[in-house]
């Protein structure tokens, strides 16, 4: 086999070697994007910057002047000498730093800036010439360079170019970083194997900035694999899947990037953390700070223009835990999407709703203001009268100020409607589908409350007996039976050693209520009230 032959030969396995590790690198290139499939968002909402690459790098290399380009070996510069001794030439840099002037000798311009090459030179000529000789030096053409890209781009491999090209033009060359694998924020120049300058796109996208740096032959710009990101969409001046650095973000630092509509005041977010879908509808100002995990979907909308509700959705189902509904959709259309579990309670769903627990609280609210107005107004007509009232007063203070803890569930009692399933829902409604239960729960003034295996035989008395007793400060003469779908049973005490059939329920909650000392009616009457509020709106007996 001649020389020639054999060289062609190796040339032939070389190239082999480096179609197989390309294949192989773009094989790894797509596992690793389909890895994260999970946090890619919603199709037609573009990576931000993708269009950045499409051809206007690569076909406009850089050769205008550039006045803090450092002269380095390679470069050719136009030199020009008149009056008391002519010289014109294209000198090129040596590998010294240097260019050779006659007459003059070697003048060391490696590093010299750019814009400071013209007096620099100058000042060498004029320490042989003293008068009456001029001197004008220009940078012709930087050196040519040849520079690998690699990583997540669409296509690996070495491009030529100058020194004073920007990375931006290496990266066009290499057609652009592959967006559903490729980082737009991580991207290193490394050379000799050390990195020497990381750069964000972001930063240059959005404000202009742009490392200065030269590159050399033999430099490698690597572009790292994708980093978490969110979609940001709605009322936003760009919608894009946004792309941070670190294990979470903030929807104002993503707004920095994408600009929202200045008419935008409300927030969408749904997200996974710790597993758990979840979903949230704030106002602007109080989603700015709010943290925002790779994966997330933020839309920003404006209030009078809500086309979709977030419904999140727990308990015996198997699927998502949120639903993103039409606005307008009503509770069958729900119902109908749900994939409920074998042991599902279906006939006791449970639906709350956060303006429901608003009202609630603003009507425990009112009666605790005019039970507190009540006290305090009341004058006493004996000294004896004042005692009592102040200690009364302390103890009803004391009540009050443990009853405006209370934070009311927000439920919507749908049990026996039959025009339950026909109801809108809101956005952050969230329904409940209980595991068919076996248990009944004894709660308020007993011993010991606990839970207890439910039996039809046994009667209210037996199961205040399991749970205990009665406390010394329990009301004996009317029970409350919380049932699992919201709606309430009150039973007096001539009912206690019946069995009461379908008023007890599995899943339901004997409530022992707290006997009201006071000797003043319309206070017992006001307290009452405030107390059965708290046990139905919460689901917890209040001690008095």
């Amino acid at each position: 086999m001649t020389a020639r032959k054999v060289r062609s030969y190796r040339l032939g396995l070389v190239l082999l070697a480096f179609f197989i590790c390309s294949q192989a690198m773009a094989l790894e290139t797509q596992l690793l994007g389909n890895k994260e499939d999970s946090e890619l968002p919603q199709p037609g909402v573009p990576v931000f910057g993708q269009s950045l690459f499409r051809g206007a790098f690569k076909d406009q290399p850089f050769s205008g002047f550039n006045p803090d380009y450092r002269i380095t070996v390679g470069d050719q510069i136009t030199l020009q000498l008149w009056g008391a001794y002519s010289f014109n030439a294209t000198l090129p840099v040596d590998p010294q730093g240097n260019i050779f002037v006659p007459e003059v000798g070697p003048i060391h311009v490696g590093g010299v800036k750019n814009g400071a090459l013209n007096d620099f030179v100058l000042r060498y000529v004029k320490r042989v010439f003293k008068k009456n000789v001029q001197a004008y030096a220009n940078l012709e053409a930087s050196q040519p360079v040849k520079v690998f890209v690699t990583g997540y781009v669409n296509n690996p491999g070495l491009y030529n170019g100058f020194s004073s090209d920007s990375v931006l033009y290496y990266l066009d060359s290499a057609g652009g970083i592959d967006p559903e694998s490729g980082s737009f924020v991580d991207i290193t120049v490394m050379r000799g194997g050390k990195p020497i300058q990381k750069i964000n796109l972001y930063n240059f996208l959005v404000k202009g900035i742009m490392p200065s740096l030269q590159l050399r032959s033999g430099d490698v710009v690597v572009v790292g694999s994708r980093k978490g990101s969110v979609t940001i969409k709605g009322a936003v001046q760009q919608a894009a899947q946004m792309e941070f650095i670190g294990p979470y973000t903030q929807l104002g630092e993503v707004l920095l990037v994408t600009k929202p509509d200045p008419q935008a005041n409300f927030a969408r977010i749904t997200q996974v953390v710790d597993g758990l879908r979840q979903a949230s509808y704030l106002p602007l100002t109080e989603a700015m700070t709010m943290r925002l995990y790779p994966g997330a979907q933020v839309e920003l909308v404006r209030d009078n223009d809500i086309k979709s509700i977030s419904i999140r959705v727990s308990g015996e189902l198997d699927g998502p835990a949120t639903y993103v509904m039409p606005y307008g959709a009503t509770l069958n259309e729900l119902m109908i999407r749900l994939n409920f579990r074998e042991n599902a309670d279906q006939s006791a769903v449970q639906l709350y709703r956060k303006s429901v627990a608003e009202k609630q609280r603003a009507a425990l609210d009112r009666s605790l203001d005019a039970l507190q107005m009540e006290v305090l107004t009341r004058q006493p007509n004996t000294d004896l009268e004042k005692a009592a009232q102040k200690d009364n007063a302390a103890m009803i203070q004391n009540f009050i100020e443990q009853a405006r803890k209370a934070e009311p569930r927000g439920q919507i009692v749908i049990a026996n409607s039959p025009n339950a399933v026909e109801m809108l829902l809101e956005d952050g409604d969230e329904l409940v589908v209980p595991l068919k239960p076996s248990t009944v729960s004894v709660v308020g003034e007993v011993i010991f409350p606990t839970s207890l295996v439910y039996s039809k035989k046994r009667t209210l008395e037996e199961y205040i007996e399991l749970a205990g007793g009665f406390a010394n400060n329990a009301n004996q003469e009317e029970l409350i039976i919380l049932h699992l779908d919201g709606t309430i049973s009150r039973i007096e005490d001539r009912d206690f050693d019946n069995r009461l059939g379908d008023r007890l329920r599995p899943g339901d909650e004997i409530m022992v209520m707290p006997k009201i000392h006071s000797s003043e009616l319309q206070v017992t009457k006001d307290i009452t009230e405030i107390l059965y509020r708290i046990a139905v709106g919460t689901a917890a007996v209040l001690s008095f």
